[in-house]
């Protein structure tokens, strides 16, 4: 049973004027509306329709009928509701909700998704879930509509409002009016819900709670799992995966390549990268196809355990089997040089990326920066930040400052330091007691003890600030 059955038994509201839902098809403006637009040629049918008399403003049912008796041309229909929202209707007030459910439906009995989603996403930002699910409903018979559609409100605010909660009330109502949301609606849904816990609530209440419907297109795929797993693994998790594998195994629902990259992702951030060898090996004699995610999680994994031959051959057997590396694919390899104490190699694999016109996060450029300085390498740094710099999208951290302006107060070359210090203010950093005492240490030894004295009641001051 679809929602919009389940929810319109009884008398129909589009014919009753006392309801909120009145779809007036006997108005005299809808009838020549209607035939306006579908006996005169393309050019002039709209200046036709322009020259109608038409009550001002006009009534929402009478719109509503003109959509009802143009649903067989839905492109048409759904003109005219824009045209009755910009010249028909009361503006700057929020659309009527009857005209913008039957605008979905006109849309959503042609599929035309993609209309329907932008009719609904407009109506969310001024109606509550509640009543615009109620006006799809009333309207849903009248209008011969898809039961994707209400799909699709869920789906709009999850999309344009990026409101869950307001999703998941969509999502009880179509349960209550004893359908469920499509598999891959559902597999948006618990993507977004703010926790764990709500997204496997959500989960019992779609699949597990009885329900009329035995219909396989609506049972849970890998898609609604691997959103589960998703979740548990943005928590730290980890350990509560077997929930989500022993529903998967209820279903007899095959493991894809994200099911074994959340997997093996949830090993190597526990440091756990030869359990996460093992499902990779399991993924391989599965047959399954691996991808990018696969490779930088596995990757990642070695970098951080220290392992970086085991990622570097990791990277071979990468190209060699055709898939592109991505720019996290080489801040991994960056990071694990960096961590060995390897910088050589670090820069080597920097280089790698730029000819590939890859640029590094800000957080790896610190990583690269520290790395530097600590091999008495600052002028080189300070290239490194310069260059990537240039990047309009790359924003330098504070940390990156701080490790240049120390090891240029280290080197006693306070006047770049100075510089730094000034880019890094304008940046909107005020600095930290780092960079007040490596300044203080700098100015001790050249012997300016007037400005050690000032740069330190200076930062006394500061510090009784933050008090």
């Amino acid at each position: 049973m679809s929602a919009g059955a389940a929810a319109t038994r009884g008398r129909d509201p589009t014919a009753d004027p006392s309801s909120p839902y009145f779809v007036d098809a006997a108005h005299p403006y809808a009838a020549a509306a209607a035939a306006a637009l579908t006996s005169h040629r393309a050019k002039s049918k709209w200046s036709h329709l322009s020259s109608l008399p038409a009550p001002s403003p006009l009534p929402a049912s009478a719109a509503a009928a003109v959509l009802l008796l143009l649903r067989r041309r839905p492109h048409t229909a759904l003109r005219f509701h824009a045209f009755a929202l910009r010249r028909l209707l009361p503006s700057r007030s929020a659309p009527p909700l009857v005209l913008s459910a039957c605008a979905a439906h006109v849309a959503a009995a042609s599929r035309l998704r993609a209309a329907a989603l932008a009719v609904l996403s407009a109506a969310t930002r001024h109606h509550p879930p509640a009543q615009i699910f109620n006006a799809l409903a009333a309207t849903y018979r009248r209008f011969a509509s898809a039961p994707f559609v209400f799909d699709l409100l869920l789906l709009a605010y999850l999309r344009s409002r990026r409101d869950a909660l307001a999703a998941a009330s969509v999502a009880r109502r179509i349960l209550t009016a004893g359908a469920r949301p499509l598999p891959s609606t559902a597999a948006a849904l618990l993507r977004s819900l703010p926790s764990a816990a709500a997204a496997l609530d959500m989960y019992h209440q779609i699949y597990t709670h009885p329900r009329q419907t035995t219909n396989r297109l609506v049972l849970p795929t890998v898609h609604t799992f691997n959103s589960l797993l998703l979740a548990f693994y943005r928590e730290g998790k980890c350990d509560e995966f077997g929930t989500v594998l022993k529903e998967m195994d209820k279903y007899s629902c095959k493991h894809n390549v994200c099911t074994y990259n959340i997997r093996m992702a949830g090993y190597c951030d526990d440091g756990e990268v030869e359990k996460a060898r093992g499902l990779w090996d399991e993924m391989v004699q599965e047959g399954i196809q691996l991808d990018v995610t696969a490779y930088n999680t596995m990757i990642g994994g070695y970098c951080r355990a220290g392992e970086v031959a085991a990622a570097e051959e990791m990277f071979k057997d990468m190209e060699m089997g055709g898939i592109d590396p991505s720019p996290t694919t080489f801040e991994w390899l960056v990071r694990g040089h960096c961590m060995a104490g390897d910088i050589d190699a670090a820069m080597l694999v920097r280089a790698d990326m730029r000819r590939r016109c890859f640029g590094l996060a800000a957080e790896v450029v610190e990583v690269v920066l520290s790395g530097l300085c600590q091999n008495r390498r600052v002028d080189e740094g300070l290239g490194v930040l310069r260059d990537e710099m240039r990047r309009e999208e790359f924003a330098p951290t504070r940390g990156s400052y701080e490790v240049l302006i120390r090891c240029f107060c280290e080197e006693g070359e306070v006047e770049v330091a100075t510089r730094l210090q000034a880019e890094m203010a304008g940046k909107g950093f005020k600095p930290g007691s780092e960079v007040y005492h490596a300044f203080i240490h700098a100015y001790e030894k050249s012997g300016d003890y007037e400005m050690v004295d000032r740069l330190r009641k200076e930062m006394a001051a500061m510090n009784a600030e933050d008090l």
